[in-house]
């Protein structure tokens, strides 16, 4: 029986890339040299010049894999990269290495490799095999294998002409490299800063498996991106399990700990069973925590040790358990600020935070606003069967209230998806005439209005009886504002309560929003009765907790 020899070069120019990117190219070598089906007696690597650096490593990577497989390096002679600027010098220089090579075709089968990522580099192997007939190769690609778990990839020989194989490559380049409509959900995105955000995660999710962390505004898409940055690593295979998303918000009490990490039966009251836990189920997928920032410290703590040993105790164990899951996160809150408060821990922070992503606001990707009214009206078809269009005039309203400075989106595109749905549910014989329209704007005017900022409102009380009688305490802040401006005195009163008032809506008890509002100073009194000094504080404005909770 013959063996299988094959000529390959390593992909890509590594002297900008993390070692964790190149590893995940490197891989598809060690599905190549795993297949029972197809054994591989030695593969000659030609070393880019840019790669010189890395073979070490590379080698070092392969060599606990390669069975019976035996690897030559060739360094051509030539000091310049494999590129397209430097054809005409490297066709000769491969050209030269084959001609004095001694083909053994009675007892070796030859094949020029085709890596992922390497499609220039290999061109001048294929240019030589199409144009110098006397070369005794036939090309060889890793296809994945859709029929079977296991193996993951089967080889693909062609053995057709030219054509056909440059036919088949591109589609499997482009079924391999082509994600990023995937991760828009195939929307078309008209704002530069988000496509190429866009392709940065891209980049990642296919070469990193390291934790990713989204960061942006309630309703922005960050949970939406998570999943199909899973679905996207399941594609390609860089993932197997499940998509397992958490919302760490909802996560309190004694409970807490065994939602995340699992328990044994017995462990407390109400223990029945054994549970798993959410670690547990995301092992060999991803572990989605949504609002990490309401994540408690002591599971923090916890969930530390889990990313980096990849073991935990459930509640109640004595022996730990292994869970090798990929993470990604995903926050609304500013978190060196919740470190700085002692809310987050920082090497929390370090491990989470590889690769970190800012998502845009919808106010802040206005031009995009139209692709996603024509993605919703579509899928609304598809989900719940809702037939409606927009007519022309009431389209132009729409967009023209939805781009302006008027419409505030609080909400960002979950204020989109409602609106969206409100219209077609209104709709008469499937069309969003003018007259929904209209309606729809009043609506959002008014649901946003009930948002708009305390001092934003008092202002507008302080114009009118009517409205004072509707907003009777925020004609007191806003009466307050204006004792301040009239006596000439600074700003720092106003300013200074602006900000007590926006940590006291943000908190969820009055001890909270004292330990917050008083965490230097608090250190350095006998008593730390922060209540009381809040207390105090708003007393002096003729204000109440209770008043501000309202607002």
């Amino acid at each position: 029986m013959k063996k299988n020899v094959i000529f390959a070069t390593i992909p890509a120019n590594y002297r900008f890339l993390q070692v964790s990117e190149m590893l995940a190219q490197w891989e598809q070598y060690i599905q190549l040299i795993n297949i029972s089906s197809f054994p591989v007696e030695r593969i000659f690597f030609f070393i880019n010049p840019g790669n010189i650096k890395h073979i070490p490593l590379f080698f070092n990577y392969l060599k606990n894999h390669l069975n019976n497989t035996k690897i030559r390096f060739i360094k051509i002679n030539s000091t310049l990269d494999f590129n397209v600027e430097n054809f005409n010098h490297i066709y000769s220089v491969f050209a030269e290495w084959f001609t004095k090579f001694n083909f053994d075709t009675a007892n070796y089968n030859y094949y020029l490799y085709f890596a992922k990522g390497n499609l220039f580099a290999h061109s001048f192997l294929i240019t030589m095999l199409i144009n110098i007939r006397h070369l005794p190769c036939r090309i060889v690609h890793l296809r994945r294998n859709r029929n079977a778990v296991s193996p993951l990839y089967v080889p693909e020989i062609y053995e057709a002409s030219f054509g056909k194989w440059l036919t088949d490559i591109s589609t499997y380049e482009k079924e391999y490299y082509d994600t990023q409509s995937l991760l828009k959900s195939s929307i078309p995105t008209n704002n530069p800063q988000f496509n190429k955000l866009i392709s940065n995660i891209e980049h990642i999710a296919v070469h990193s498996t390291a934790p990713i962390l989204f960061l942006g505004p309630t309703g922005s898409g960050k949970s939406q991106l998570a999943k199909q940055v899973y679905e996207l690593r399941k594609k390609i295979g860089t993932v197997r399990g499940s998509f397992v998303s958490v919302n760490c918000a909802t996560l309190h009490g004694d409970l807490a700990y065994s939602t995340l990490f699992g328990h044994i039966k017995g462990s407390f009251t109400g223990a029945a069973t054994n549970r798993n836990g959410l670690l547990k189920t995301a092992d060999g997928g991803i572990l989605f925590l949504d609002e990490i920032g309401e994540l408690s410290l002591e599971l923090q703590a916890q969930l530390l040790k889990a990313i980096e040993e990849k073991s935990y105790l459930p509640m109640g164990a004595d022996q730990e358990i292994r869970s090798d899951f990929q993470l990604i996160c995903a926050t609304n809150k500013i978190l060196p600020e919740n470190i700085s408060q002692g809310l987050f821990r920082q090497d929390l922070y370090a491990r989470i935070n590889l690769w970190e992503f800012h998502l845009p606001s919808l106010t802040e990707r206005l031009e995009d606003i139209e692709p996603n009214i024509e993605y919703e009206i579509r899928r609304l078809r598809k989900e719940k069967g809702l037939l409606a269009d927009f007519t022309p005039e009431a389209k132009k309203a729409y967009l023209d209230f939805a781009t302006s400075e008027e419409a505030l989106w609080t909400d960002n595109f979950r204020s989109l998806t409602a609106s969206m749905e409100r219209m077609v549910t209104y709709s008469s014989y499937g069309s969003i005439t003018l007259e929904i329209v209209l309606q729809e704007i009043e609506l959002l005017k008014k649901n946003w209005s009930k948002r708009t900022p305390p001092f934003q409102h008092a202002a507008a009380a302080f114009q009118t009886a009517e409205k004072t009688e509707r907003f009777p305490l925020q004609n007191k802040l806003a009466a307050m504002q204006k004792t301040v401006h009239a006596n000439q005195r600074d700003l720092f009163d106003a300013v200074q309560l602006e900000e007590v008032l926006s940590v006291c809506r943000n908190a969820k008890t009055r001890s909270e929003a004292g330990r917050k509002l008083f965490s230097a100073s608090r250190q350095k009194k006998k008593s730390n009765d922060d209540t009381a000094r809040l207390n105090k504080y708003l007393k002096g404005l003729n204000l109440t907790w209770e008043d501000i909770r309202l607002l």
